[in-house]
């Protein structure tokens, strides 16, 4: 996760360029290092509440600080005007989420992840496409 975030490119300013580059380095990470990715998509799981806290301690300010460094340096202006920026990001937040989880629930393990991975991130173009449209000038 670290390495994700340490790549995240803060120049690029347009959002759904940077999801869609941040994307990317995260599928050539999991290629990389699956059973780690495996071990976190394992862990959302768990059942002891235990370990559930030490994983919550662990891993969530991870994620947070991840999600907060997608959204540092945009440039809002590309947004339509009328749009509430902050619900249509809580919006994308909850997109990118949901289509996580429907990858996750399709494949057994990311060592299998490569040309899934791929066909993945193409169906989240056209998703992110929509999306666009949507909120972009």
């Amino acid at each position: 996760m670290n390495q994700i975030v340490e790549q995240i490119d803060l120049s690029e300013t347009d959002l759904f360029k940077r999801i869609e580059n941040t994307g990317l380095k995260k599928l050539h990470i999991q290629q990389k290092f699956p059973q780690v990715f495996d071990f976190l998509a394992y862990s959302k799981h768990e059942e002891s509440t235990e370990v559930k806290e030490i994983i919550k301690q662990k891993v969530e300010p991870i994620y947070n600080q991840s999600a907060k460094q997608l959204y540092e340096n945009i440039d809002f202006s590309k947004f339509r005007e009328g749009i509430d920026i902050e619900k249509a990001i809580e919006i994308l937040h909850w997109t990118m989420f949901g289509f996580g989880e429907k990858g996750l629930s399709q494949i057994s393990s990311f060592e299998d992840i490569g040309e899934f991975g791929e066909q993945f991130l193409e169906e989240w173009k056209r998703y992110s496409k929509i999306l666009k449209y949507s909120f972009y000038k």
